[in-house]
């Protein structure tokens, strides 16, 4: 049977989704990074698969992750510049199709509005400006209606080339006109008309009033005299009294349920969800390490810490590993280590040793290392390409328990080196 899942729909998720990031959820959402060993086909990322074996393996190659607090996500929409001489759609309650057309724009000032007229079809002359919280038709005949700003704060976090974040402000919402007509398309023109012709708009709505303007009897514009409020639906035509006027043909476009601006994230279908995050080696005393490649970035829900709990730490280090002494040299990133008892092999990430003493942390994952066998406090180790050998102390944990987390999202990517001095800003934007 013929059926369509609704824009509505798709927006509620996403604003559900927002809300599990709200810090009294009860709920934690981390954003992590991981496989720092190398793609089968090198470089090239492979196409993500949701199955339970590509899921196990993310999370035995999981490094770091970090806590996405509210302020770290926003609904987004393509960015479109306001640029002269550009011509914008029209808003417009009966295309199907407007949300795939430039129908707002983002000024110099970062401001949003959207087009209400676009003086049938021509070009847009003069850039909007201001706030004003009326539409306001400008001398090009363009008719725009501010929506909201973009302040510094979410300009450095949201906005990008390709992106923009999609906010409110209390003043448009407190003023916004639900189901009202603040526009009548002009389908024909007509002739014959006269000065004395009159628009009649009819509807479930009330109070809409509006005139022509009339020029060598065709009509070519509208004068709005009250928008009236609450229409879903209605009508118009223009009436000459005099009999003469023929084909003129107007459709009245009724603002959103609510008005302009009371929802811009329905109003601009902005089903697209953009998570920043800024990591720094020295989170969480490394928890984020430096110097290493990682090949996956991706979200979990709900993460299980050390203690049995759901986590709310503000960062986690996934990696296992092992305290060291008597070492004789420095292990190499990416080799293997085997323990000469237990026979564990693991694959290292990070190797600190100091005055023969200190640590490495590693990977284990079927693939890689054939087992996840645990190492002895007391064996002995070495390395596989550094041949460097230490004597095993103690047994590092990692603060994240393996496969107790929703993975709600998986990003493959070509290697992405960190620095130790590197701040990250990771972006990720989800389409619902």
């Amino acid at each position: 049977m013929p059926n369509i899942v609704t824009n509505k729909l798709r927006i509620d998720n996403a604003k559900n989704f927002k809300n599990e990031v709200s810090l009294t959820s009860g709920n934690s959402l981390y954003l992590f990074l991981s496989k720092p060993s190398p793609w089968s086909e090198g470089d090239t990322a492979p196409q993500p698969l949701d199955y339970s074996l590509d899921i196990a393996r993310t999370w035995d190659e999981m490094v770091s992750l970090k806590r996405i607090v509210p302020t770290d996500i926003a609904h987004v929409v393509k960015r479109i510049n306001w640029e002269k001489s550009a011509t914008y759609a029209a808003y417009d309650n009966l295309d199907p199709d407007l949300f795939s057309k430039s129908f707002y724009v983002i000024n110099s000032e970062f401001n949003v509005y959207k087009c209400i007229h676009n003086n049938n079809e021509q070009q847009s002359l003069i850039e909007p400006t201001g706030k004003n919280l009326d539409i306001v038709t400008l001398s090009d005949g363009y008719r725009w209606k501010y929506m909201y700003s973009i302040g510094i704060g979410d300009r450095l976090k949201f906005l990008t080339n390709k992106w923009m974040p999609v906010l409110s402000n209390d003043l448009v919402i407190a003023s916004a006109n639900p189901g009202g007509i603040e526009n009548i398309k002009i389908l024909s023109a007509g002739f014959g008309y006269d000065s004395t012709s009159t628009i009649v708009i009819a509807g479930d709505g009330s109070s809409a009033s509006a005139s022509p303007k009339i020029d060598l009897g065709v009509l070519y514009d509208i004068v709005y005299f009250n928008t009236g409020i609450n229409y879903r639906y209605a009508t118009a035509r223009l009436v000459d009294s005099t009999g003469n006027g023929r084909y003129a043909n107007i459709q009245p476009v009724i603002s959103p349920q609510n008005g302009h601006g009371y929802d811009p994230v329905l109003e601009l279908n902005a089903r697209l969800l953009m998570i920043n995050c800024k990591t720094t080696y020295t989170e969480g005393f490394g928890d984020f390490p430096g110097s290493f490649s990682y090949r996956i970035l991706g979200i979990v829900k709900n993460p299980i810490n050390a203690n049995g709990l759901i986590s709310t730490s503000t960062t986690l280090s996934a990696l296992s590993g092992i305290s060291l002494r008597s070492a004789s040299n420095n292990f190499s990133q990416y080799e293997y280590v085997q323990g000469g008892l237990s026979s564990a092999n693991a694959f290292v990430v990070v190797s600190n040793i100091t005055g023969g003493n200190g640590y490495v942390k590693f990977i284990q994952n079927f693939d890689l290392t054939s087992n996840y066998s645990s190492f002895f406090p007391g064996e002995t180790i070495i390395g596989k390409t550094s041949g460097a050998i230490a004597i095993v102390s103690n047994l590092l944990y990692p603060e994240v328990m393996k496969n107790k987390g929703d993975i709600l999202y998986i990003e493959n990517k070509s290697p992405i080196t960190r620095t130790t001095e590197q701040t990250d800003n990771l972006h990720l934007v989800i389409e619902f």
